[in-house]
């Protein structure tokens, strides 16, 4: 079990990673966190491999490569979320709602349609979501979404 002084400096490695997506729209790889915090590669390595057991992100498979920082994906999605002059990828059309929530800004959002036949827009403009009609779909229970994450 690790100490207490462990899960703090995971925690701190966690919020360098978000504070990174935030500032760049990407996840940063293990040596631009651990430049940031002054910390060994080995270390922050070791902090992401306990953070993605602990579902706080979640790797690439053998990889310390950030795949998803909810409500952050690491890759490109369907799901693109405009804050101010930020764009970033959304995993779902849950988190494309849950990053403007979490950054507590205005943001226009735009996901590709399942089947293939164009785009939904949304905004969301204070606590206000806008858009065109369009309805969100979460085919899993939240229960569920660990059992593929990605797929989810």
């Amino acid at each position: 079990m690790a100490d207490d002084s462990t899960d703090e400096r995971d925690w701190a490695v966690r919020a360098a990673v978000f504070g990174h997506i935030v500032a760049h729209g990407r996840p940063p790889d293990v040596a631009e966190t651990a430049a940031a915090m002054g910390l060994p590669d080995a270390e922050v390595a070791a902090a992401y491999d306990r953070l993605h057991g602990r579902h706080a992100l979640f790797l690439e498979p053998g990889t310390h490569t950030v795949r998803i920082a909810n409500p952050f994906s690491g890759v490109p999605t369907p799901y693109r979320v405009q804050v101010g002059a930020r764009a970033y990828w959304a995993n779902c059309a849950w988190d494309a709602l849950g990053i403007p929530a979490a950054l507590g800004a205005d943001a226009a959002i735009v996901a590709a349609l399942p089947n293939g036949d164009g785009t939904a827009a949304l905004a969301v403009v204070g606590e206000a979501v806008r858009g065109d009609g369009e309805v969100v779909h979460l085919p899993l229970p939240f229960r569920r979404w660990y059992d593929n994450l990605v797929e989810t």
